[in-house]
Parts: structure tokens; sequence; C-alpha cells
């Protein structure tokens, strides 16, 4: 029986782009599991829920003020659920509720100063945690990591 050359390639190519993204979310697994405990500790700390810190975390990226219902499909999470959330992080001062001046019967909800800060500390943990495991890499296994993310990073930005 022949193989041909192509078919091979197909079969290395689907084993190679299936490695990878299991190793890549291996990778990801240990690098969650390792900062759990202070992360979490960190929330609680901050008094949010993890909802609310995705609610924080969109806001911060945000060019402009979202409604509900934007802010509710950018999460994937149900007008009601985002909308106590909300009405949660406005009692901590996390987040400030504004007229939509387009539509009086509208609310526009952004992250206020207390809240940024919320996030970027939270997600301090998170990069704490990745800045450990590339400190306990080996130079040649640091090097290579650098390597193959280089390009992947640079291509991020387009």
């Amino acid at each position: 029986m022949s193989v041909r050359p192509s078919a091979l390639l197909a079969c290395v190519q689907a084993i190679t782009k299936t490695t990878v993204g299991r190793d890549l979310g291996l990778l990801l697994k240990h690098l969650l599991s390792s900062t759990n405990r202070e992360f979490f500790a960190e929330l609680q700390d901050a008094g949010i829920s993890f909802s609310q810190l995705k609610c924080i975390g969109v806001l911060s990226n945000a060019e402009a003020p979202m409604s509900l219902g934007a802010l509710s499909e950018d999460l994937g999470l149900s007008l009601p659920a985002v909308s106590r959330a909300v009405d949660g992080l406005v009692q901590r001062g996390a987040v400030k509720r504004q007229e939509d001046p387009s539509d009086r019967r509208s609310k526009l909800v952004s992250v206020s100063a207390r809240g940024r800060a919320i996030y970027e500390r939270v997600v301090r943990v998170r990069v704490a945690g990745v800045e450990r495991f590339v400190e306990d890499l080996e130079p040649d296994q640091r090097d290579a990591l650098e390597a193959a993310l280089g390009p992947i990073v640079e291509g991020l930005g387009r």
C-alpha cells in the first residue's frame, strides 16, 4: 500500500494542530490553577464576584460607556444577571451609571477609577503567576518560549 505525500502531510498537520492546541490548553490550565488561591482571595478582598470582575474587565477595555444590553451581549450573560452585577458594582463605587443622552430611558455604564484599580489588582495576580512560571523555566526553555511567542504576540496587534 502506498501513501501519497500530500495525505501524509495532511495527517501530520492535523496531529500538530491538535497537539499544539492540547498543549496550549494544558499550559493555560496550569497557569490559571497555580494562581487560583490568590486570584479568588483578591476577588473576596475586593468584595466582588467573578461576573462582576468580567463586567469591570469589559468596561475597562471599552472606548466609551456601554449600555447594559451591549455589556450583556459582550459577556454572553443575561440582561438580568448583568444588571444585578452592575448594581453591586455601582454600590461599591467600581462602576458609574449615567443617563444615555440619546435615549433618556436607557442608562450607560463605565468603569470608575476604583473599578479600574480593582481590575488591575486582580489581573496582577494572574500576571505574577505567569512570571513565576517563566522564571522557573530552564534558560533554553525560556528562550524557545520567547522565540515562539514573539511573532504570535506581534500578530495580535494587527
